[in-house]
């Protein structure tokens, strides 16, 4: 006997709907029921489109996560002199050329536009006289600030003199000459770590920027005076010219300093990538920079490592300051394929300033720093034969430190993940339709027999036919 597939169907299906219809007596209730599941079916449909829709916008939302710690990695600090060189520590070989040693340095910018009538690009002029084989690197080095001459006090978390320019390394910047950095260690055990908030718990330094020895003109170079700082992560660049902050001389400056991670979602939902350990967006987009010039002048600028050979001054003023005006022109994400790392630490300061010294310290000071310098510097001391006015047009002081122990997160999250999706449209089903994994089960059962009867009946059509045309 020849079962009926849809009436064994919807008397055994657990989609009400269905069952509703084949079982009412009557063929009005048969008509509600039947409307009654095309408007359900109706409005389920209509959400599973909506929901699907949101789905494939993948949208995230980000967390805001404060999580207090009993201590912190204290990060990466450098410093850098706006006085690029030192009046005194310029040789008399030079000293002629110093107005074009500026306009040089001034050329190493990496952040200016290049300009074929700009003046700082005309090389000839601006090495005409001097020798063909002069390392302004190694002049920077020799005539540049010096933080051992000029570090008055160091305290670490409140420590008087507990450090000293020996914790900070020295590092070529090129618009900015010979900068230091504190806390720079490959190793993570060996970095320092604050323990306490506050500002007597970080690093606190006085540094004499010497004004005397200025050397930096109206015409070239900083008109500022006074130090430039950036807090960062230990392997990244230390960027002074975008990310830097000014200090003045005269001032006691606080920086409060805060540490936030941001971890984002990769593509489709966001545009990070998962990266190697160790990877750096800001080491790759350097060593992108590095590579393209190299490829175009054969030697490789100042402030730039490798194993190319230092570029000429011609090279440098030239083909370099073209090269990376090319490289500007072009959109580097595209060129370099550096991509943001999913997870990445930054540091953020607020700075705040007071007056120093106070006119009721400023005779100690003097007396104090004045016999200091005096034996280290002797010669070119800035304080002698001067009041609290030479003080403040020198001394800087600076403290750098958590104001708070606590790490803030900015994690984004899929606004829908796959599960959420499952269970919403789940629950879609079972409101409008009474449907349950179990019930599209029946439904696939049902289709594939449908579709078997179906070819079954087609091919025994087809047998018919054959057996006919033979006996005719």
């Amino acid at each position: 006997m020849k079962v009926d597939l849809e009436k064994e169907f919807a008397e055994n299906t657990s989609l009400h709907g269905i069952a509703r219809i084949f079982q009412s007596a009557g063929v009005t209730l048969k008509l509600i029921w039947s409307a009654i599941f095309l408007a359900a079916f109706g409005l389920f449909i209509w959400q599973f489109t909506e929901r699907i829709t949101a789905y494939l916008k993948f949208d995230y939302n980000t967390l805001v996560e404060v999580e207090h710690r009993s201590e912190l990695t204290f990060p990466a600090v450098t410093i850098c002199n706006y006085n690029r060189f030192y009046n005194s520590r310029i040789s008399e070989e030079y000293r002629k050329y110093l107005d074009r040693v500026l306009k040089f340095a001034d050329t190493l910018n990496y952040y200016d536009a290049y300009s074929e009538n700009s003046e700082g690009y005309e090389s000839a002029e601006i090495w005409d006289g001097l020798n063909d084989e002069f390392d302004f690197e190694q002049f920077s080095t020799q005539s540049g600030f010096r933080l051992n001459d000029s570090l008055l006090r160091c305290d670490w978390k409140g420590e008087k003199d507990s450090c000293s320019a020996e914790n900070f390394t020295a590092i070529f910047i090129p618009d900015y000459g010979i900068c230091y950095q504190f806390n720079i260690n490959d190793k993570d055990e060996n970095r320092l770590r604050q323990t306490l908030p506050g500002a007597d718990n970080g690093l606190s330094i006085l540094i004499n920027i010497n004004q005397k020895e200025y050397t930096e003109t109206f015409k070239r170079g900083h008109h500022e005076a006074g130090l430039k700082f950036v807090v960062h992560q230990w392997d990244d660049q230390p960027l002074i010219e975008t990310l830097g902050l000014a200090i003045a001389p005269g001032f006691h400056t606080y920086a409060a300093v805060r540490e936030k991670k941001y971890e984002s979602l990769p593509k489709p939902w966001g545009k990070c990538k998962s990266v190697k350990d160790g990877y750096n967006e800001k080491h790759c987009l350097f060593d992108c920079r590095l590579k393209r010039i190299v490829s175009t002048c054969n030697c490789r600028p100042l402030g730039y490592t490798g194993k190319s050979q230092i570029c000429t001054p011609d090279q440098q003023a030239d083909c370099v300051a073209k090269a990376l005006q090319e490289y500007r022109s072009i959109a580097s994400s595209d060129v370099c394929n550096c991509p943001t790392q999913c997870t990445e630490v930054v540091y953020t300061a607020s700075l705040s300033m007071t007056s120093f010294p106070s006119d009721e310290l400023a005779e100690e000071y003097q007396k104090k720093y004045e016999t200091f310098i005096g034996v280290v510097d002797k010669d070119n001391s800035s304080f002698s034969n001067s009041g609290d006015l030479k003080l403040r047009k020198n001394l800087v002081y600076l403290d750098v430190y958590f104001d708070e122990l606590s790490e803030t997160t900015f994690k984004q999250v899929e606004a829908m993940s796959f599960s959420a999706l499952l269970s919403d449209l789940g629950g879609q089903m079972g409101l409008f339709l009474g449907m349950s994994a179990i019930t599209a089960a029946e439904v696939l059962e049902y289709l594939v027999k449908k579709i078997y009867r179906v070819f079954k009946k087609n091919r025994s059509t087809d047998n018919k036919v054959i057996e006919l045309n033979s006996s005719t």
